[in-house]
């Protein structure tokens, strides 16, 4: 049996000589030949170091798999593994071996490989501590942030933890708008027996983007039954949204509730030291070369907004030293490859910037009053309600992060924008004269 996977890393490898050059094939495969277990539908081929690991798994491992189903009618799937990582197979049920079950989870995605700082602490901590107890500790665990700072990391990080502690736990992760196609294709074809092989008698479920169910609503009749079913049984849900709970658009209210009956964190942007750290470890993965503090601190200087924006512009110099075949990465260098994002970055930040401006002015001049009195501390009712309406139409119009609008109106606290916009929202309901002043502004800000 050993010999068969063997053999089809062996064809797999032999095609993959074929679709590169003999450089980056000799850098990257030349080294990887052995076969060393196969368990629940996974070929596991060794590599000789994280770098190559990494490597391979970061730009290589959709084209491997897809090399592989030429060879095979099996749903069958490469893992790289360093020599540390083989364990023992354990003992496999009868649902560990049933290759209709993909959890969909990137095993990249650890606790150990996620970088802890100031703005994440408290998320790092609540979800690691779910892990430890799936379904007891916070249930369901929902976390909120902006994108690109870690919610999906955090979130497969549980996943992966549970399955490395118990291999027969059925984990699913999957985004919202996938469980509305699932349900969809369920009931238009008249079948809901793989829908119900999915999603039924799960372990723990990971839902990221869950404002998307917004979309579906009779997705969200069949998703509160699930919700419920996974609750009752004590089973683990864990969500990711880029709002709170109770900021949710078009989500029924028995759905949004039930959201806020465990525990929820947010993440926040990370700060300077801690976007160093992120890049420094990035940078151990991606490259051989060593990368000067410098050029990382004006990365992380630079590129403020989320992780994945960072890393970008990581991989962005990193690829253009390899273009260019510099030995080594300076700071000069570093500023070259990246003149045309900084140029893009700054274009925009200064439409967006003017943008903000002509809203407040707006804002300003309907209430007869001046720019530096809605970011001004002043508590009176006379600068209160501009000043929320500011946050509101920021977060409505310009779809901006709560802590963004902090930082334009006086860098206010993200909770304190939260309130303030919640207040409008509410009074927006029954308050006819605010709805027409909202209007009104709303006009002028888009002539």
């Amino acid at each position: 049996m050993q010999n068969t996977y063997q053999e089809l890393w062996q064809k797999t490898k032999n095609h993959l000589a074929n679709c590169y050059s003999e450089t980056t094939f000799n850098d990257t495969f030349s080294k990887v030949n052995s076969v060393v277990k196969f368990q629940n539908n996974i070929i596991y081929v060794l590599v000789p170091n994280n770098y190559i690991k990494t490597k391979i798994n970061h730009t290589y491992i959709e084209k491997i798999n897809e090399v592989l189903n030429t060879f095979t009618d099996e749903k069958l799937k490469f893992k790289f593994v360093c020599e540390n990582e083989i364990k023992e197979t354990p003992t496999t049920s009868s649902f560990a071996n049933n290759r209709l079950y993909i959890n969909h989870l990137n095993e990249n995605h650890s606790f150990e490989s996620f970088v802890v700082g100031d703005s994440n602490n408290f998320a790092y901590r609540i979800c690691l501590n779910v892990a430890e107890q799936p379904g007891f500790i916070a249930n369901p665990l929902y976390i909120f942030g902006g994108v690109g700072l870690g919610k999906t990391h955090l979130m497969q990080a549980i996943g992966n933890y549970i399955l490395d502690k118990d291999l027969n736990k059925k984990v699913l992760y999957v985004q919202a708008n996938d469980f509305i196609v699932d349900y969809s294709k369920a009931t238009q074809g008249n079948n809901m027996a793989e829908f119900d092989l999915k999603y039924n008698n799960l372990d723990c479920l990971l839902v990221d983007d869950i404002q998307m169910l917004e979309i579906g609503k009779k997705s969200q009749q069949e998703f509160f039954k699930l919700f419920n079913d996974l609750i009752n049984r004590k089973k683990q849900i864990v969500i990711t949204s880029d709002c709170p709970a109770n900021q949710l658009k078009g989500i029924m209210e028995r759905l949004t509730s039930r959201f806020s009956q465990g525990m929820t964190v947010d993440i926040k942007r990370p700060d300077l030291e801690q976007r160093v750290t992120i890049l420094k470890r990035k940078a151990l993965e991606l490259t051989m070369k060593k990368i000067p503090d410098d050029v990382l601190y004006f990365i992380a200087q630079n590129f403020t907004d989320n992780i994945r924006e960072l890393e970008g512009a990581l991989n962005r110099v990193i690829g253009h030293s390899e273009v260019c075949n510099y030995d080594d990465i300076t700071l000069d260098r570093a500023k070259d490859a990246l003149d045309a994002l900084l140029a893009y970055k700054t274009s925009n930040e200064t439409k967006q910037q003017a943008n903000s401006e002509n809203i407040l002015s707006v804002i300003a001049d309907f209430y007869n009053i001046s720019i530096s009195d809605i970011l001004s501390s002043k508590r009176s009712q006379n600068y209160v309600i501009p000043r929320h309406i500011a946050m509101y139409i920021l977060k409505q119009k310009c779809n901006y992060t709560f802590s963004r609008i902090g930082g334009i109106l006086g860098n206010r606290d993200h909770t304190t924008i939260m309130n303030g916009y919640n207040k409008i929202e509410i009074e927006l309901k029954t308050n006819k004269e605010l709805q027409m002043a909202l209007d009104t502004i709303l006009k002028k800000v888009n002539n």
